[in-house]
C-alpha cells in the first residue's frame, strides 16, 4: 500500500532532541573562537617576542622591520581567517550535529540521526509508530547525555592555559622593562630609529644630524668616539660603507690612548667620489643613519686680471688673459677678481714673493678676505701690492656647506725685469787710425724693451771725454735704426784731436725705468783709434793696396795654369771623348768660380779703402777715379762678364770639344783684362813707391833734428848740474 506524507514532529521529544542540537551548535561556535584567537594571539606574542630578540640583536634598517612587521600581522590574518572566519562560515546542520553526537555516544545508534531527519518535515515512508519509539528513545537519552564530551576540552584548556601565561609572561616583562618596551613599540609598531640602550656608544664627529658633506675626490677622516656605560671601551670598531649596493667593510684604528671620556677611533676613506652610507659596529653597539654625501667642491669659473703699468711706461691699466703664469713689468700692481662655481661662506686670496737674494724663505701674506659677514658672495677681489719680485698668488674658497677647494688656485705673476737698451752698432769704413778731420759713420740697432731716453756717442782721449748725442734716439723711441744708406755721422774735426793720440770711442744708451735700479745704461762695443796725420794714413792705405795686388796676382796665376792645362788636353788626341772634355771645362769652371769670388773681395775692399779715405777727408777726384773707376769697377766687371761666362760655359751640359774651346777663350778674355788692372796698380806702386822714399828722406831728417835738440837739451842741464 502507498505510504501517506508523516507530518511535522512538533511534541516535547523533538523540541527535546532540537534544544540539545542547538546547544551542542552554540558550545561549537564558542569552542571556534577560543580555539583560533588563543590561536592567533600565540602567533602574535611569538611574533613579537622573535622580533623583539632580531631587533636587539641586530637592530635590522626600517625596511627589515616593516618586513617583519608585515610578517606577524599576515600571519594572524591568516589565523584568524583559516581557524576563525572560515570555520564559522561553515553551515552547522540538525543533521551533521546529529552525527557528531552519535559519534561521541555510540548509544544512541541511528535513533537521534533518524529522528531528527524524520521529523524536519521530509517525507519518508516509514511507519509513524516506528518514528514515534524512535524519537521517544532519542529523546530519552539526549536529555541525560553530556554535551561537552564532545569537544575535546583539555586540549582547548591547554592552548587556553599555554596562551593565558604567555600573555602574563609578556605582561609582567613589559612592565618590568617599560624603557626597552617603549624602545620596542616605536622601533616595530612606529618603525622609528630610536637606538637601543648599550653597553658602548659611539659619537661620530663631523656629522650635523647623521649627514656629513664632503668634497669629492677628497680623503675623509671617519672619526667616532667610543663611551662605555660599565667596563671598558671596545678593542675592535668595525666600520662599514655601502655605496651603489657595495659594502666595504675597514677596521677602524685607535687614535690616540683612552681616556676618562672614553676611546678615540678613526679610519680614512680614500678619494671618495660617491654617496656612502655609513654603519659603525663594536662592542655589541651599532651606529647606523650616518651618510656621507659628496659634492663638487667651488672652483674659479671666471677670473678676471688688470695690470697698473709702473709711471716710466706712461702708468694706465690693461686686462691681462687669465692663465697659470702671466707676465707683467716689474713694478705693476696687479687687480684679481675671482668668481666662484657656489655661493661662498669665506674666500681669502693670499700672496707668496718668491725668495729674496739674502735666501729668505718666501713667506704669505693676506691681502683680501671674505668672511661671514660679508657672506653669502659668489666673488671675491683683491689688489696686490707694487709686484717686483715672482710673486704667487692663492686664491682659497670655502662655500656655504663648509667644502674648501682642494688645491688653491694658484697664479703667479712673473715679474718681467725692466731690460737694458741694446746697442748693436759698429763703425763703418773705419780702421784702425783715423785724422783729425775724419767723420765716424756708425751704423745698426739700438733698442730698449720699452722706450729709451737717451743714446749718445762718447769720444774719449786720455782722462778727457766729449759725448755727442745721437739726434735720432728721442725720448720715447723703442728703437733707432741706423740704416748703412743712413748712419750716424760724427764728425771729429770739432774735438781738436792731437796727432799721435789715442781715441776710444763707444756708444752709450740710457732707459727711462724709474725704479730703485734705474735707469739702465748700456754701453756698446768700445773701439780704440789712433790719431795719425794723413800722411800717414795714406801709408797705411797703401800698404793694404799692396796685399791686394799680391792677392790679385795670385788669381791671375791660378787662372793661367789652368787655362794652359786645358789648352794642353786641347792638343792631346781625344782618347776620352766627351767625359775627357767635359772634365776639362768642368775644371775651368770652378777656376772661373775662385777667381770670381776671389776678386769680388778685392773689388769690395778697395770700395773700402775709397770710404775710409773718403770718411778722413783725404778723397781727392784722381784718387776716386783710380780707385773707383780703374780698379774696383773693372773688377766687379769682369767678375760679372767674363769670369760669369767662363763660369757657365763649364757646367757639364757645355762640355763638348766647342765648349771646352769657349770656356778657354773666356778665361783667355778675363786674364787679359785682370792684367791691365793689375798693370794699371803697378804703375801706381812705382808712383807710391818714389813717394815713399821721400817720406824716408823727411823722416831721417826730422830724427836728426830731434837727436840734436835732445843733445843740446842734454848738455844743458849737465852745464847747471855741474859746479
Amino acid at each position: 500500500m502507498a505510504a501517506t506524507p508523516h507530518p511535522v514532529v512538533t511534541d516535547e521529544s523533538i523540541a527535546s532532541i532540537l534544544g540539545m542540537l542547538a546547544a551542542v551548535r552554540r558550545r561549537t561556535r564558542i569552542w571556534i573562537w577560543a580555539e583560533s584567537l588563543a590561536i592567533a594571539a600565540a602567533v602574535a606574542l611569538a611574533g613579537a617576542w622573535l622580533s623583539l630578540v632580531l631587533d636587539r640583536l641586530v637592530e635590522p634598517p626600517v625596511w627589515v622591520r616593516g618586513a617583519m612587521l608585515a610578517a606577524v600581522i599576515a600571519a594572524v590574518a591568516w589565523v584568524l581567517v583559516t581557524r576563525l572566519a572560515m570555520r564559522l562560515a561553515v553551515p552547522l546542520s540538525d543533521e551533521s550535529l546529529a552525527l557528531v553526537v552519535e559519534r561521541a555516544h555510540p548509544e544512541f545508534g541511528d535513533a537521534l540521526s533518524t529522528a531528527v531527519s524524520c521529523s524536519l518535515g521530509r517525507k519518508a515512508e516509514v511507519d509513524p509508530e516506528m518514528l514515534a519509539a524512535t524519537v521517544s528513545a532519542a529523546a530519552a537519552r539526549a536529555a541525560v547525555i553530556r554535551t561537552g564530551n564532545i569537544f575535546r576540552r583539555r586540549r582547548l584548556a591547554g592552548v587556553l592555559t599555554a596562551v593565558a601565561a604567555a600573555v602574563v609572561a609578556t605582561t609582567a616583562v613589559a612592565v618590568s622593562r617599560p624603557t626597552e618596551t617603549a624602545i620596542w613599540a616605536q622601533r616595530m609598531c612606529g618603525l622609528s630609529d630610536a637606538p637601543w640602550p648599550r653597553r658602548v656608544a659611539f659619537e661620530p664627529e663631523g656629522f650635523l644630524d647623521g649627514r656629513r658633506v664632503v668634497a669629492r675626490g677628497d680623503d675623509v677622516d671617519v672619526l667616532v668616539r667610543a663611551t662605555a656605560a660599565w667596563g671598558e671601551p671596545p678593542e675592535m670598531v668595525e666600520l662599514r660603507t655601502r655605496s651603489r649596493g657595495v659594502v666595504r667593510s675597514d677596521r677602524m684604528g685607535a687614535r690616540g690612548g683612552a681616556t676618562a671620556v672614553g676611546q678615540s677611533f678613526g679610519h680614512v676613506l680614500k678619494g671618495v667620489d660617491d654617496d656612502l652610507d655609513v654603519e659603525i659596529r663594536g662592542g655589541g653597539a651599532r651606529l647606523r643613519g650616518l651618510r656621507i654625501v659628496v659634492e663638487n667642491p667651488p672652483v674659479v669659473t671666471a677670473l678676471e686680471i688688470t695690470s697698473t703699468l709702473p709711471p716710466y711706461l706712461g702708468g694706465g691699466s690693461r686686462t691681462l688673459a687669465a692663465s697659470r703664469i702671466v707676465t707683467v713689468p716689474r713694478g705693476s700692481i696687479v687687480s684679481l677678481s675671482c668668481t666662484s662655481s657656489k655661493p661662498l661662506s669665506a674666500a681669502s686670496v693670499s700672496i707668496r714673493r718668491a725668495a729674496g737674494a739674502e735666501g729668505t724663505e718666501p713667506v704669505e701674506q693676506l691681502i683680501a678676505r671674505l668672511d661671514s659677514a660679508s657672506a653669502p658672495a659668489q666673488a671675491i677681489s683683491a689688489v696686490t701690492p707694487l709686484i717686483d719680485v715672482d710673486t704667487a698668488v692663492l686664491v682659497r674658497l670655502v662655500d656655504d656647506q663648509g667644502l674648501v677647494n682642494r688645491d688653491p688656485v694658484l697664479v703667479v705673476l712673473a715679474a718681467v725685469p725692466d731690460e737694458p737698451p741694446r746697442v748693436a752698432v759698429r763703425l763703418a769704413g773705419i780702421s784702425s787710425a783715423v785724422t783729425p778731420q775724419a767723420t765716424l759713420p756708425i751704423e745698426g740697432t739700438i733698442t730698449d724693451d720699452h722706450a729709451l731716453a737717451s743714446a749718445d756717442v762718447r769720444l774719449t782721449v786720455g782722462e778727457a771725454s766729449r759725448s755727442v748725442p745721437i739726434a735720432r734716439a728721442l725720448d720715447g723711441v723703442a728703437a733707432v735704426e741706423l740704416a748703412a744708406d743712413r748712419p750716424e755721422l760724427v764728425p771729429l774735426e770739432q774735438a781738436g784731436l792731437a796727432i799721435g793720440t789715442r781715441l776710444e770711442v763707444s756708444v752709450s744708451a740710457r732707459d727711462r725705468c724709474t725704479l730703485a735700479d734705474g735707469p739702465h745704461e748700456t754701453v756698446g762695443e768700445t773701439w780704440i783709434l789712433d790719431v795719425v796725420s794723413p800722411e800717414s794714413l795714406r801709408a797705411l792705405v797703401e800698404a793694404r793696396e799692396v796685399l791686394l795686388r799680391r792677392r790679385l796676382e795670385g788669381v791671375i796665376d791660378e787662372l793661367v795654369k789652368t787655362r794652359n792645362a786645358a789648352a794642353a788636353d786641347d792638343q792631346r788626341p781625344a782618347d776620352g771623348g766627351e767625359a775627357s772634355a767635359d772634365h776639362t771645362a768642368r775644371r775651368c769652371g770652378e777656376a772661373a768660380a775662385r777667381a770670381a769670388g776671389e776678386t769680388a773681395e778685392i773689388a769690395a775692399e778697395f770700395r773700402g779703402i775709397h770710404r775710409e779715405l773718403l770718411n778722413n777727408a783725404l778723397v781727392t777726384p784722381d784718387i776716386e777715379t783710380r780707385l773707383l773707376g780703374q780698379i774696383a769697377g773693372p773688377l766687379t766687371a769682369i767678375v760679372t762678364e767674363e769670369l760669369a761666362a767662363a763660369i757657365s760655359l763649364g757646367r757639364p751640359a757645355g762640355g763638348a770639344a766647342g765648349g771646352r774651346q769657349a770656356v778657354v777663350a773666356a778665361l783667355d778674355a778675363a786674364v787679359a783684362k785682370l792684367r791691365a788692372v793689375l798693370d794699371r796698380m803697378l804703375e801706381l806702386e812705382s808712383i807710391n813707391e818714389v813717394i815713399e822714399r821721400l817720406r824716408g828722406v823727411i823722416r831721417v831728417q826730422e830724427q836728426i833734428r830731434d837727436d840734436t835738440l835732445e843733445r843740446q837739451r842734454r848738455r844743458g842741464r849737465e852745464a847747471l848740474e855741474s859746479p
